[in-house]
């Protein structure tokens, strides 16, 4: 099994790096970028990848239009594993919505083979959730986006918002 592994942060990436060495992890291709970035290069490579793992839970939905365009193989599209946080009360439905926001085309329960699990309770009000689903077809008709600062509100996706930084 090859993985490509990727960290924007230097440290976490430099620590991937020495972990991957403490372990033999011969297969192992580390990258340290923007996310969306790294999925344009290993597009550019030809790579194909079987599955796809944002792990972060405050913002990885909205790192799923770069899949808008998408020019890989249909035939063997991946699984997107998506990490974030939802509501407790009606959670699975609202990250569902939240991914298919980003995506730019709404997914389909059965066909896209979509599965939400609770991974943790975070908060009195909040859970973080695993979002899994197969890339849906829909992204394919999509405008590609080039410039992934360029989404406004009139494409209907929820940018992140900022951490406020905490008082002392």
């Amino acid at each position: 099994v090859e993985v490509y592994a990727n960290d924007l942060n230097p440290i976490s990436y430099e620590y991937l790096e020495k972990n991957a060495s403490l372990n033999k992890c011969t297969d192992l291709k580390t990258y340290n970028m923007d996310g969306r970035y790294f999925l344009r290069q290993l597009d550019e490579e030809k790579v194909h990848y079987d599955h796809v793992l944002m792990n972060l839970p405050a913002i990885a939905p909205e790192f799923l239009d770069v899949f808008r365009g998408w020019q890989g193989d249909y035939e063997k599209k991946p699984m997107i594993h998506i990490h974030c946080f939802g509501s407790k009360v009606g959670g699975d439905e609202e990250v569902v919505e939240r991914c298919s926001r980003s995506l730019g085309c709404k997914l389909d329960l059965e066909k896209d083979e979509v599965s939400v699990h609770e991974v943790r309770n975070v908060s009195p009000k909040k859970n973080m959730y695993c979002v899994s689903f197969r890339l849906p077809d829909g992204v394919k008709n999509l405008d590609r986006i080039i410039n992934f600062g360029s989404i406004t509100a009139n494409d209907d996706v929820v940018e992140p918002v900022s951490k406020k930084a905490r008082s002392q």
